[in-house]
């Protein structure tokens, strides 16, 4: 059954895959123009009003999306939110919690940020310790991560390497990653177990071989990930 008909044109917003306004020559998804509710029919204290929101797949009007913002365009929600995909099962939800300090503020850091820890050998070992942040709602994760590492020794001397990083983890449990130091460029892929544990192999390539420590060579990697943040990780789908 279809959940939604498109309305007239005026009321109906159009998007392209990429989630930029469009058409409806190329659009993949719509949103029928939100509507305006009293927070107490939505059941969420410390603000007077809310709008709602229902995005559909252009393709069959299935729901994709619904929850609650406080502005017209859905950049900042509140209370719970819900993804669907095209065949009508629920993929993902969370919930956002008001705070009167974030009234004005379009981007939200997490609350909860991620500790990581991650050894990683090339021609020599490297454990690096750190903070990432989840920057994606969906199933599929984007991590950005941030922390500082130490070489065993080279020549009797240790040596400290800041890493930045970005993970891609799927719901499929595999993931692929990019990261520099002041030193070296590494890309590792491989397998994550529910996005606490990543095993990569990948390579390390260092930006000048004539200064210690040179950390390049094919790389082997595990990480771990620690947070109060459910959301982090994947959830594990019993068939029934």
């Amino acid at each position: 059954m279809l959940l939604a008909p498109l309305s007239a044109q005026n009321d109906t917003i159009f998007f392209d895959k990429n989630w930029k306004t469009s058409n409806k020559e190329i659009a993949f998804y719509y949103r029928i123009k939100p509507l305006k509710v009293k927070t107490k029919d939505a059941k969420i204290k410390n603000i007077d009003s809310l709008f709602v929101i229902k995005d559909y797949y252009l393709i069959n009007n299935q729901l994709q999306f619904q929850g609650y913002s406080s502005d017209y365009k859905a950049e900042q929600l509140f209370g719970r939110a819900e993804w669907f995909n095209k065949d009508g099962k629920m993929i993902d939800s969370n919930n956002s919690n008001y705070k009167k300090s974030n009234t004005n503020s379009k981007f939200k850091i997490p609350e909860w940020p991620i500790l990581y820890l991650n050894y990683s050998i090339a021609d020599k070992s490297l454990l690096t310790g750190g903070l990432e942040f989840c920057l994606t709602q969906s199933k599929n994760k984007l991590f950005l991560g941030a922390g500082y590492g130490i070489t065993n020794s080279y020549n009797g001397k240790y040596y400290g390497l800041p890493d930045i990083h970005l993970s891609y983890n799927t719901d499929y449990l595999l993931f692929v990653k990019a990261g520099s130091s002041s030193k070296n460029a590494y890309a590792v892929g491989g397998l994550t177990v529910f996005n606490m544990i990543d095993l990569g192999l990948g390579y390390s390539f260092a930006y000048n071989k004539e200064k210690i420590p040179t950390y390049e060579g094919f790389t082997a990697s595990i990480s771990f990930r620690i947070s109060k943040n459910k959301n982090v990780y994947t959830k594990l789908n019993i068939i029934q």
